[in-house]
């Protein structure tokens, strides 16, 4: 039988739009604003915390973890593979499985940190148990079938306080975890920054009385009761180190540092009679407003491409979500440099109002980095007091390609009334084709909130003029 003309163009159609795309094939302009497809998850899924998403793997799959309340649990999930067939989710077509560990406090668990190998790829997280922070891996191939799990404890609470401050954050280098955690204790609230890294095979015994391969220093100290918050950790792809935190009412920044007499490190261990770290202001409260506790970084390739999410609450303003991108010189906050040619190396600015935040009134929002080097966040966001709280993303103009300064905002998803939050606990992440995943919350009073996700797809238009 032959195929009309008409038939053909819409064969090909349909050809393009299945079609894969492979990582390298999307432009800035083609992604940014690809349409997103919001989704449940899962129904009433009670004492939802700790939400975090991930691409992971040679093929990036997406994935998702999270903790519930009484729950000794890690939950995950990713997106089904022909080698792994799907259990849960729309459809059937992703993978849950939890991992159990009988200590497990619930609301401690970190976002997930991976790490590519040839042919397989590990998750890992980091949590509070039995008066540790302990450390879970779970290695998979490529097609997401299962290879090992194991688990390590990687900091006795005991060495530096006695509570463990909100979750620690984590990465994975070399095979290894790094880590931040903030830790309290004493009648003072002595607040302590702990800072975790691999230094080799030799067992110390500055993280475990009983040793390990980690070592784990004080990088900075308060007293007072809430004086620092959870940290995040990161690290860019050519390696450089940076810990965003809440600070007595500042978002501050600290990195590994060379001391100078000219540029002399203020914090951190010592070595040699020397401080070995910078910790700088961000930005900082003032009389009328406050600084949120909840501060959020994100790496690219380097330091340049890297922005700090955070709010900020004045009584003459809504509560606004701000955010920091490093700009090496010229900005306007974060002051740093070398004696006489100091400057403001961040810039500083307000993003959106988010009003009342949510009805629980904590903050929701995350941030990534694209494989461009742009920050995008998501965020729950109530436009007026009486305005529906959605889902929203914020990236910069420049991300597709518009020379104004300012950033754009884009709902993802809605919610159905006024009392329903939409968009609680968002998880951002951005693949390498610049394109998103997020996981969240739809909370409403008196029924058990649902858990949803929201992927970015692609969308193709072809100018074809087809005749009859």
């Amino acid at each position: 039988m032959v195929l009309n003309f008409r038939k053909l163009m819409v064969l090909v159609i349909v050809f393009f739009l299945v079609l894969p795309v492979s990582a390298n094939a999307a432009s800035i302009n083609g992604t940014a604003n690809s349409p997103w497809f919001p989704q449940w998850f899962k129904h009433e899924e009670a004492g939802v915390k700790n939400l975090s998403t991930a691409f992971v793997g040679k093929y990036e799959v997406p994935m998702l973890s999270y903790s519930r309340t009484g729950q000794p649990h890690i939950y995950e999930a990713f997106k089904a593979t022909p080698a792994v067939p799907g259990n849960c989710g729309p459809g059937n077509a992703w993978v849950c499985n939890t991992w159990n560990d009988s200590d497990l406090i619930p609301g401690s668990l970190s976002q997930m940190a991976t790490m590519q190998y040839i042919d397989s790829h590990t998750i890992r997280w980091a949590y509070s148990a039995a008066g540790m922070i302990r450390g879970a891996s779970i290695e998979l191939m490529n097609d997401m079938s299962f290879v090992d799990d194991n688990w390590e404890n990687l900091i006795q609470i005991s060495k530096f306080g006695d509570t463990l401050i909100g979750t620690p954050s984590i990465q994975v280098i070399g095979g290894h975890y790094m880590l931040a955690a903030t830790i309290m204790g004493g009648d003072l609230y002595d607040h302590k920054l702990v800072y975790m890294h691999y230094t080799g095979n030799t067992p110390k015994t500055s993280c475990i009385s009983a040793g390990s391969v980690y070592d784990c220093v004080v990088i900075d100290q308060s007293l007072g009761f809430g004086s620092i918050g959870a940290p995040s950790l990161q690290v860019t792809d050519n390696g450089s180190i940076g810990i965003a935190y809440y600070k007595s009412g500042e978002v501050m920044y600290a990195y590994p540092h060379d001391h100078s007499v000219l540029w002399p490190s203020n914090c951190g261990p010592e070595v040699g009679g020397n401080e070995t770290w910078r910790c700088i202001t961000i930005f900082a409260g003032t009389e009328t407003g406050t600084v949120g506790q909840v501060v959020k970084l994100a790496a690219g390739k380097s330091l340049s491409e890297s922005g700090i999410a955070f709010t900020y609450d004045d009584e003459l303003i809504p509560v606004t979500l701000y955010h920091a991108d490093y700009v090496g010189s010229g900005g306007n906050c974060g002051w740093d440099g070398r004696l006489g040619l100091a400057g403001y190396r961040w810039h500083c600015e307000d993003i959106v109002f988010m009003y009342n935040l949510s009805p629980g009134g904590k903050p929701s929002f995350s941030i990534d980095i694209d494989p461009d080097g742009y920050s995008v966040m998501a965020y729950d966001f109530r436009g007026c007091d009486l305005c529906n709280n959605d889902l929203n993303v914020a990236y910069p103009k420049a991300r597709i390609g518009d020379l104004d300064p300012g950033w754009i905002t884009e709902g993802v998803d809605g919610a159905p009334v006024f009392d329903v939050e939409t968009g609680a606990q968002a998880a951002i992440s951005i693949n390498s084709s610049g394109r998103g995943f997020i996981s969240y919350l739809q909370e409403e009073d008196y029924v058990l909130p649902d858990l949803n996700i929201a992927l970015q797809g692609l969308q193709i238009f072809l100018p074809i003029t087809a005749k009859p």
